[in-house]
């Protein structure tokens, strides 16, 4: 079990925590950094999920969240502003380096050939501005006095909700909503990314595992309703008992 803290100095706090749930091993790796410029702060948050039933999902995902991690921070220092237009560059530098690691890595392990993750993270400034940017099923969201669903799932059953073959209400329950159609570990499968503007809302970054246990609408209700400091640990535990897969939750608000 990884847990993270609050991160201290700052208006805006988070929270991390990665859990097996039934199974017996954690495919999951997240991450929460705070990355300095001369102009202030950025706030980096991940969440990767190893492709269950291919080799070393947990290789897979560690290395994404790594990856990303040294590109951005590594970086920082060339950006020119911390204005939100300015970070989709380096967010988009930080998946194709992450995509590349897992690739790079996979070719030269045999153990860990055919390898991959989902991933979705976030940049934001001190404000609150900033960019989400997801390949695959895990999912950035913004919680307040609605649901906001800040990235699209790249997956069959989205497909389906898209061709208009499947209401968007029976998604949640299909026998395929684990099909993935874009991950880290092929060269042509590139991220989306999406603005967003934190206000006074809640940004939960997921892995698929979180929505197995649980409906949006209950993760409404239960974000709505808790202090921040317990709210990783109120999601976890809440989906732990309907969900079949490992469970990470990322978290980052003022309130």
């Amino acid at each position: 079990m990884k847990k993270g803290r609050n991160e201290p100095g700052g208006e805006i706090r988070t929270c991390s925590l990665t859990v097996p749930g039934i199974r017996d091993q954690n495919e999951d790796a997240c991450g929460v950094y705070t990355l300095t410029h001369n102009e202030g702060t950025l706030i980096l948050l991940a969440v990767a999920d190893g492709l269950g039933g291919h080799p070393a999902g947990e290789v897979a995902s560690s290395l994404a969240v790594q990856s990303l991690y040294r590109t951005v921070s590594s970086g920082v220092e060339t950006l020119r502003s911390l204005e939100a237009t300015s970070l989709q560059p380096l967010l988009a530098r930080g998946f194709s380096e992450a995509n590349r690691e897992v690739i790079r890595h996979a070719s030269t392990d045999p153990a860990c050939l055919g390898m991959g993750t989902t991933m979705v993270a976030a940049l934001m400034n001190r404000d609150g501005e900033g960019i989400a940017g997801n390949v695959g099923d895990s999912r950035a969201y913004l919680f307040g006095e609605g649901i906001r669903r800040i990235t699209r799932d790249h997956s069959r059953v989205q497909e389906m909700v898209d061709q208009g073959l499947l209401p968007p209400e029976a998604a949640g329950s299909h026998p395929l909503r684990h099909i993935v159609t874009r991950v880290l570990g092929r060269p042509e499968d590139i991220p989306d990314f999406y603005p967003f503007s934190l206000g006074e809302d809640r940004l939960i970054l997921c892995s698929d595992g979180l929505l197995d246990g649980i409906s949006e609408q209950d993760l409404h209700s239960l974000v709505s309703r808790i202090h921040f400091s317990g709210i990783c640990e109120c999601l976890v535990e809440s989906a732990r008992a309907g969900s079949r897969d490992n469970i990470t939750v990322v978290a980052a608000g003022r309130r």
